[in-house]
């Protein structure tokens, strides 16, 4: 993902300029495709039975990470910026977690025990509350930029929620008869081609009323995945296939973004980010372990496991320009910091985040307690391992 962002900085107009601001504007419909399969694919991962399996301690643990993330971020870029819309925007995005990176890992390293268990868990979840907490966020931010002197408290609750549960009735209403269609139409040549324009069905609709795109893509995805588990995981296997040339196409698009003459003015508030972020994730992590009865090994490495941020918290920053280039020079002024804040920081987080992964799981003395490469994962353990995302 790091590579295709830099293949985009370079012909982006920071260098090259092959690929100019004008046109990339223009291309934003590959940001929305990528954008809906990123949705459909996270939701299809999430089953009802598996989360009630998971108990207690890992929603205290997911519920901890993800908002004390969002709070010091949140409290921290206000305090540099003096902007609640960018507060709450980037400390939505920070509660997101890029399970690929944290799940390479944790296989390369055979790691098994109640630590790897609970990242698992944990990074298979974080990215969907943080689309509720950003779904939130981004219409109370546009809400501000609209209205200078701020909304009624009544009208920023139901705004959201209003937005939100239109994303949520698209999902449900589209998901059902999407999978009735999908149990007799899976063994049929053409079933790839109803998937993905199913999918992309969904998120035009979504721009259409004014909802949340990878809301009610996500919701679409979730369906499927509970009303019959096999087609959901057909559907994934689809997806797949087809979604890398997208999600190429997104994050060089994402590079091209990236202004490097910006950056400097960047420097404290990605900074405050970074540091912010981290704190929130281990603290909150710690908190929320200790407060569900969690192991000292898995209390006192988590945080360890959570730096990572890639496919989600950027796709959002990327929807962010999309969706304020329509309120004048303050809208523009927060997407581009938004979109610049999370590549930048992504960059850093990538590198050292697989690394906070290893120190986690060989502090915790769980490196080499999975099954060798010619013994086959127990079913349970290979479904998890089976729950990285592409897209990150």
């Amino acid at each position: 993902m790091v590579g295709f962002i830099l293949v985009g900085v370079l012909l982006g107009s920071s260098f090259l300029n092959i690929v100019p601001i004008s046109l990339v504007r223009e291309l934003d419909f590959i940001s929305e495709i990528a954008l809906g399969l990123i949705g459909f694919d996270m939701g299809s991962h999430l089953r009802f039975d598996e989360l009630r399996r998971l108990g207690r301690s890992i929603i205290l643990i997911l519920l901890g990470n993800s908002f004390g993330a969002f709070l010091l971020v949140a409290g921290g870029v206000y305090l540099v910026t003096r902007s609640i819309p960018m507060a709450l925007i980037l400390g939505a995005l920070a509660t997101a977690t890029a399970p690929a990176a944290t799940v390479d890992v944790l296989a390369e390293y055979r790691a098994k025990g109640p630590l790897t268990t609970t990242l698992l868990a944990v990074v298979g979840l974080d990215d969907a509350l943080s689309l509720l907490l950003f779904s939130f966020a981004v219409v109370i931010a546009e809400s501000l930029l609209l209205h200078a002197g701020g909304l009624p408290l009544a009208q920023m609750i139901g705004l959201p929620l209003l937005e939100i549960g239109g994303a949520l009735l698209l999902g449900i209403l589209v998901g059902a008869p999407f999978q009735w269609m999908l149990n007799r139409l899976k063994e049929r040549h053409a079933v790839c081609a109803f998937i993905v324009g199913t999918v992309l069905f969904v998120a035009g609709l979504a721009e259409t009323f004014n909802v949340s795109l990878i809301l009610a893509t996500m919701t679409m995805g979730v369906v499927v995945a509970n009303l019959k588990s096999n087609n959901s995981q057909y559907a994934h296997c689809m997806i797949e296939r087809v979604g890398p040339l997208a999600y190429i196409l997104f994050f060089v698009l994402v590079g091209a973004r990236l202004q490097i003459s910006l950056l400097p003015q960047m420097g404290i508030l990605g900074l405050a980010y970074l540091l912010l972020r981290a704190v929130g994730k281990f603290g909150g992590a710690w908190i929320g372990a200790w407060a569900g009865g969690a192991a000292p090994s898995v209390r006192n490495n988590l945080g360890f496991g959570l730096l990572s941020q890639a496919g989600v918290a950027v796709g959002l920053a990327l929807s962010c320009t999309n969706r304020f280039q329509g309120y004048g020079e303050a809208g523009v002024q927060l997407a581009n910091a938004t979109i610049n804040v999370i590549t930048a920081t992504t960059f850093v987080v990538q590198i050292i985040g697989p690394i906070m992964v290893k120190f986690a799981v060989t502090r915790a003395g769980e490196v080499g307690l999975g099954c060798t490469a010619e013994e086959p994962l127990p079913a349970e353990e290979r479904s998890a391992l089976e729950s990285e995302v592409c897209y990150d």
